[in-house]
């Protein structure tokens, strides 16, 4: 097994007028994932097979009196109980100094009998744990709401794109699945988009700016939402950024050139912005993994995506005590190989199934 993080520094050149040092490196640019908290209800501690209970409303009361001999009733009230089904993963890496040598790490490496401990070196604490951490949160959003227990690449019948390991997925069932299952028991809950049945990337992009499209979708998922959602305090929007744009675009082609009815739009975009009182929060992550993830080679799967749901409603349970577990790392004096590790349990919920909205 090849060291982890290698292909990437053996491209470098070392020798001549080469890069000797790692802090000389340029980073490339990295999507800014942002915190998936503002997507989800987090709650850690969960112990798989838990349950989450919860109490809603008494059935109507208050019937015509009877006079002397009232008519006694057992209004029942209304109760929800969820599993918590968690799937385990672990991030398993190590590194052999020796796999490092002809590299430009070399030059980051210790000198003699320690030669072997990458631990503390600027290889370690630049490049390998911060890329590492990174992996690791793309990870969470990847499993959270991508993820699929029968996922399969599309050669076999699935929408993960052929050439990515399909086992990426399988670790739990995530939000984008359940929903899709909600919706297709209630298609009252589903707001179609038309522009992702298109057969080619161009023809999904096309469709979706044109005149009109964004704001009727965004106009159904909320007037034709439940009331009881709509007058949720945490409800929002969650979309991919193709539908916001889609939706920007939208509005400035009918404001009829008014710059300031729509400027703070434009420029708030990115994080979040008010449509007709509601909150949207445009998610590019959503749009790196679809295209990266869910390509069938000529189109994407559902590439314009919205929910409507309150915060809370959307929930994501971790078996330890944060988001991502602790990441260890050691050097192992046995087998003199530098090692990463972490591990831990995450599935995710959504509470009450008829209070959502999306839009695919």
């Amino acid at each position: 097994m090849a060291s982890t993080g290698k292909s990437y520094v053996d491209q470098f050149t070392i020798n001549n007028q080469g890069i000797m040092d790692l802090r000389e490196l340029l980073f490339l640019t990295v999507l800014q994932m942002g915190s998936i908290n503002e997507t989800l209800d987090l709650m850690t501690g969960i112990v798989p097979g838990s349950r989450l209970g919860g109490i809603g409303e008494m059935e109507p009361v208050g019937l015509p009196a009877n006079g002397c001999n009232p008519q006694w009733n057992a209004s029942k009230i209304a109760t929800l109980e969820k599993i918590w089904e968690l799937g385990a993963y672990e991030v398993a890496e190590k590194i052999c100094y020796q796999d490092l040598e002809e590299t430009l790490v070399q030059f980051s490496m210790r000198r003699g009998t320690n030669r072997a401990d990458l631990t503390g070196t600027d290889y370690m604490d630049i490049i390998v744990e911060p890329t590492l951490r990174q992996a690791l949160e793309k990870m969470v959003w990847r499993l959270l709401w991508f993820g699929n227990k029968s996922a399969s690449n599309v050669d076999d019948g699935g929408q993960i794109t052929d050439g990515i390991n399909s086992n990426l997925f399988v670790t739990c069932d995530g939000l984008f699945k359940r929903l899709f299952d909600i919706t297709a028991l209630d298609s009252s809950l589903n707001v179609p988009i038309a522009a992702n049945t298109a057969a080619s990337y161009a023809a999904q992009i096309a469709g979706i700016r044109a005149d009109g499209v964004a704001t009727s979708i965004f106009d159904t998922l909320i007037y034709d939402a439940p009331m009881r959602l709509r007058q949720k305090s945490d409800k929002l929007i969650l979309t991919t950024q193709t539908l916001a744009d889609a939706l920007a675009g939208d509005i400035k082609r009918n404001n009829k050139g008014s710059e300031l009815q729509w400027q703070s739009l434009f420029d708030g975009f990115v994080y979040a912005t008010q449509y007709n009182g509601h909150t949207i929060l445009s998610l590019p992550i959503w749009d790196e993994m679809i295209r990266s993830f869910e390509d069938n080679g000529t189109s994407w799967n559902k590439p314009h995506r919205a929910v409507f749901a309150g915060k809370s409603n959307l929930k994501a349970g971790v078996h330890s005590n944060n988001m991502i577990a602790d990441l260890k790392i050691w050097f192992s004096d046995d087998d003199q190989d530098n090692k990463m590790l972490v591990r831990d349990k995450l599935g995710t919920l959504v509470w009450e199934d008829d209070l959502i909205m999306f839009g695919y």
